[in-house]
């Protein structure tokens, strides 16, 4: 029972990697459908910080030596709080420059890289498994067609996490760590696919994983150097990295389980293209300013643009290159991404409709327990953003 019960562990945990962003993804709709009315209504009684400030209280109120900051960009311009304390027993709060883990939403890093490598031709988005992966790696027949599109639209078919993938309990409270391509590569010899490729959107984290190994295969430098050189530094995103210095290690609030105890960071080797960047509020709005403005001053607009394009389309919502887009015809469009590691929850969004978007970090790893508080406060926010001033 205790094995089990870490596999159900593993797959919430990485909710932003795992279950928990398609839990939201259904949430989400049924919020939205039911929600427009509310929407429409809505006129702008100048308190959107008062109302920020009321819903972390209400987040926090449950997560009582939690960490939580909020950033929101309203045309241009940047607002953040902070709230309750960056490290058990402290009296200060977190800011725009403590940095948490932010799991999942690595995966649009993962694929505006991909975006922009397509856009250089270094290789295209329908490239293949077959074509972009070393040929030591003897493929399924049904693997072999498998494109990068598909994989950054968790349309391949893949499983969400690998078969050989080590959850027992020695490895429960780091699980990636000691999972390197040679157990990536032994488990596609071997893999079988959960769906027919391009058919329906399945959350993979082994898919994204496959992908950005793939990128840094192609492009000849480790994942993280990719980034930096590609996205972190032209965006002016320091504070961003999956290898801290010791400076950031010093502002890394330390993560929380659901029963708020302190747990252990993530690592990851491989699969790091899925969900190992760490960040902060102050980073992550200059991310959403670049998506929001694409003025091309930085270079990367071609490349946010095809990632913020629809590549999937269904009834539970399209899916870019690894944005989930949520549509709510003439009112709004969505596009988001959540995370989620052992001790962390993160939700980012933006609407450029209404030239709006929200950044929240925790330090508790509410997909533990299965929790979308975080998110659905996220959702609250960017809404009210579009009709509610800061002040």
């Amino acid at each position: 029972m205790k094995s089990r019960s870490n596999w159900f562990w593993i797959l919430l945990c990485v909710g932003g990697i795992g279950a928990l962003t398609v839990l939201a993804v259904v949430a989400f709709v049924a919020w939205a459908y039911f929600d427009l009315t509310k929407f429409n209504r809505l006129s702008d009684t100048h308190d959107l910080r008062d109302r920020t400030q009321k819903l972390a209280e209400t987040y926090l109120s449950k997560r009582t030596s939690g960490a939580l900051v909020v950033g929101v960009v309203q045309n241009g311009k940047l607002k953040w709080l902070g709230f309750g304390q960056v490290t058990p027993g402290s009296t200060s709060a977190p800011d725009s420059e403590t940095i948490f883990e932010i799991g999942s939403v690595t995966k649009v890093f993962t694929a505006i890289a991909l975006a922009q490598l397509a856009g250089d031709g270094k290789l295209k988005l329908d490239d293949t498994l077959a074509e972009r992966l070393p040929a030591k790696v003897t493929l399924p027949e049904a693997l072999r067609p498998i494109t990068l599109v598909q994989l950054a639209t968790h349309t391949s078919g893949l499983a969400r996490l690998p078969g050989n993938l080590d959850l027992s309990d020695a490895n429960a409270t780091d699980p990636y760590v000691r999972y390197t391509s040679k157990e990536l590569y032994e488990y596609l010899q071997t893999a079988r696919l959960d769906s027919p490729p391009g058919k329906k959107s399945t959350y993979s984290n082994l898919g994204v994983g496959l992908l950005g190994h793939i990128l840094e295969l192609r492009a000849e430098i480790p994942y993280e150097q990719l980034l930096r050189d590609r996205i972190l530094v032209p965006l002016g995103m320091a504070d961003t990295a999956i290898t801290l210095s010791p400076g950031q290690q010093a502002r890394l609030t330390p993560g929380h389980d659901a029963k708020g105890q302190v747990v252990s960071n993530w690592n990851f080797d491989v699969l790091a293209p899925a969900g190992a960047l760490r960040s902060c509020v102050g980073d992550l709005l200059k991310f959403i300013q670049a998506n929001l403005a694409l003025t091309n001053h930085t270079g990367l607009d071609p490349a946010l643009k095809l990632a913020q394009k629809p590549h999937f389309e269904s009834w539970t919502g399209n899916v870019g290159l690894c944005w989930q887009i949520f549509d709510a015809p003439g009112l709004y469009r969505f596009h988001w991404h959540n995370g989620g590691t052992g001790g962390y929850a993160s939700f980012l969004a933006f609407d450029r409709q209404h030239q709006t978007g929200v950044v929240l970090l925790s330090n508790y790893g509410d997909a533990m327990a299965g929790d979308n508080s975080l998110d659905n406060m996220g959702m609250e926010l960017l809404k009210l953003a579009a009709k509610v001033s800061w002040e």
